[in-house]
C-alpha cells in the first residue's frame, strides 16, 4: 500500500480544516493583535485600514487573513457536503494557509517599522500557529489516536468520564453565550445604576435613574403606547389570523395565492414596511389621502402621522398588517394537526359550524393560541423599527425600545437608557414566566 493510499478518507481532514478556520476567525476578531489591548484586535485593525481612519496603525496585507478564513471555510464545507470533492477540498484548505503565511512573513520581516515597545499580540501568534496546523491538517487528521493514547479493552471509560463528554462539547457554546448574553445583561443592570455618557468613567448613583424615570412624562407616554400596542397585537392579529386560517384551510381554487399574499409582508423587513406605510400615510402624495380626495371627495383628509391623536394608531396599524399573516400561518399549522375523528363526530352529533368551532376546534387550538399571544406580547414590547422609521418617536408615538435607544445613543445618557432597558426586561420577564407556568401545567396534565 502506497503512502498516499493511507489517506483516502479525507472527511476527517475537512472537518479538522473547518474547526481550524473557525479558530483563526475567533483569534482574528477577539484576540489582541498587538500588545494586550483587546480592542486592538485584527478585525478592528482591518476595518480602520480599510476606511483609512486617521491615526490608524498601518497593516498592509491584513486582508489576507480574511481570505485564509473564507477559503478555508468554503473548502472544508464543500468537502463535508460533497464527499466526491473531499480530496480536492482538503487540498484547497491546505493551500488557503498560504494567505496567512504571506501576511505573517510580511509583518515579521517589517517588524522594525512598528512603534518601539510594540510586540505581537496573542491574536497574531494564534493565527500563526493555526496557519501551520491548517497547512499540515491532512497529516494530523490521520494520525491514529490510539498510538498516543493507548487504552486497554478490559478497562472501559468510567461513567463520570462518559457524562462529562457532552459538557466538553457544550463549553464553547456556553462561553460564547456568556460573553454575548449573560455578561451584557448583568452589565446593563450595573449601568442602570450609574451616570455614564459612554466616554468617561461610570459614576454609581444607585436607583436615581429609576426614580427619575417614573417621573418622566416621555417614559409614561412610551409605557402607555406599549400597552396600547400590546392590547391591539393580542386581539386584532389573533382574531384576523384565526379567521383567515379557517377560511383558507381548504382546497378551494386560489387559496394558495391568498395564503402567500397575506404571508408576504412577513418576508419584508420592518424598515422597508415603515417606509412603505410612511408613503401611504403621506398627507399630500400618499395613496390613502389620494383615494379619500379623488374617490370620496374628502375636503380635509387627516394628517395621519402628523396628527398626535392618530399617529400611534397608524404605526400600530402598519405593524398589524405585517403580523396577521404570521398568525394565520401558525393557526393553519395547528388546523392541519387536528384530529379529524373529533370533527367528524361533531358533525354526526348535528353540531353547526359555529358550534364545532366553539366547542371542538378552538379548544384544540389552545396551545397555538398561547404561542400566538406570547409572540404578540414580545413583539409589542420590542417595537422599535416602525416607530424609528415612521415618526422617530414624535407626535406622541414614543415606545420604550425607541426611547431607550434615543436616550442612550442620541442623548449619550447610557445609564438612563440602561434603566429603561431593565424596565423593559422586567415587563417581558413577567409574561415569559406566566407562559412557562402555563406550559408546565399543560405538560403535567398530559
Amino acid at each position: 500500500m502506497s503512502r498516499f493510499e493511507k489517506f483516502q478518507n479525507f472527511d476527517t481532514a475537512n472537518l479538522f480544516a473547518l474547526v481550524i478556520s473557525v479558530l483563526i476567525l475567533i483569534a482574528f476578531i477577539f484576540a489582541p493583535w498587538y500588545g494586550s489591548d483587546m480592542t486592538d484586535n485584527g478585525a478592528a485593525l482591518f476595518a480602520n485600514n480599510l476606511y483609512d481612519l486617521p491615526g490608524t496603525r498601518a497593516a498592509p496585507l491584513i486582508g489576507l487573513i480574511w481570505l485564509e478564513v473564507v477559503c478555508g471555510l468554503a473548502s472544508a464545507i464543500m468537502g463535508i457536503l460533497k464527499p466526491e470533492t473531499e480530496r480536492v477540498s482538503s487540498l484547497l484548505a491546505t493551500l488557503s494557509s498560504a494567505f496567512g503565511f504571506t501576511y505573517i512573513i510580511n509583518t515579521y520581516l517589517n517588524a522594525e517599522s512598528l512603534t518601539p515597545g510594540t510586540t505581537f499580540g496573542l491574536g497574531w501568534w494564534a493565527v500563526f500557529a493555526l496557519s501551520i496546523v491548517l497547512l499540515v491538517h491532512v497529516l494530523l487528521a490521520h494520525i491514529p489516536v490510539k498510538k498516543f493514547f493507548p487504552r486497554r479493552i478490559d478497562k472501559p471509560r468510567s461513567k463520570a468520564f462518559n457524562k462529562a463528554i457532552p459538557i466538553f462539547f457544550l463549553i464553547p457554546a456556553l462561553i460564547l453565550y456568556a460573553m454575548w448574553i449573560i455578561f451584557p445583561t448583568f452589565y446593563t443592570f450595573y449601568l442602570s445604576m450609574t451616570k455614564w455618557d459612554g466616554i468617561t468613567e461610570p459614576i454609581f448613583i444607585g436607583l436615581k435613574n429609576f426614580t427619575r424615570l417614573f417621573k418622566d412624562a416621555t417614559f409614561i407616554e412610551a409605557l402607555i403606547n406599549n400597552l396600547r400596542w400590546l392590547i391591539i397585537f393580542i386581539t386584532v392579529p389573533t382574531v384576523a389570523g384565526l379567521a383567515m386560517a379557517m377560511i383558507f384551510n381548504s382546497d378551494r381554487p386560489g387559496n394558495r395565492f391568498f395564503k402567500i399574499s397575506f404571508f408576504l409582508p412577513l418576508v419584508i423587513s420592518l424598515p422597508v414596511i415603515g417606509l412603505i406605510w410612511a408613503w401611504l400615510y403621506n398627507p399630500r402624495l400618499g395613496l390613502i389621502n389620494s383615494i379619500l380626495v379623488e374617490v370620496f371627495n374628502v375636503a380635509n383628509p387627516p394628517g395621519w402621522l402628523g396628527d398626535r391623536n392618530l399617529a400611534i394608531w397608524c404605526v400600530i396599524g402598519a405593524a398589524v398588517w405585517r403580523q396577521v399573516g404570521y398568525v394565520m400561518v401558525l393557526y393553519l399549522a395547528g388546523l392541519k394537526g387536528l384530529d379529524m375523528t373529533l370533527l367528524d363526530a361533531s358533525q354526526v352529533d348535528g353540531c353547526s359550524r359555529w358550534q364545532t368551532f366553539r366547542h371542538v376546534i378552538f379548544p384544540l387550538l389552545a396551545p397555538i393560541t398561547t404561542i400566538v399571544v406570547v409572540i404578540s406580547i414580545i413583539d409589542s414590547l420590542r417595537a422599535f423599527d416602525l416607530v424609528s422609521i415612521m415618526t422617530r418617536g414624535g407626535q406622541s408615538t414614543q415606545v420604550l425600545a425607541n426611547f431607550m435607544y434615543m436616550e442612550a445613543f442620541n442623548n449619550y445618557r447610557m445609564g438612563y437608557g440602561a434603566a429603561i432597558a431593565v424596565i423593559l426586561f422586567a415587563i417581558s420577564l413577567v409574561f415569559i414566566i406566566i407562559y412557562l407556568m402555563i406550559q408546565a401545567k399543560n405538560e403535567l396534565e398530559y
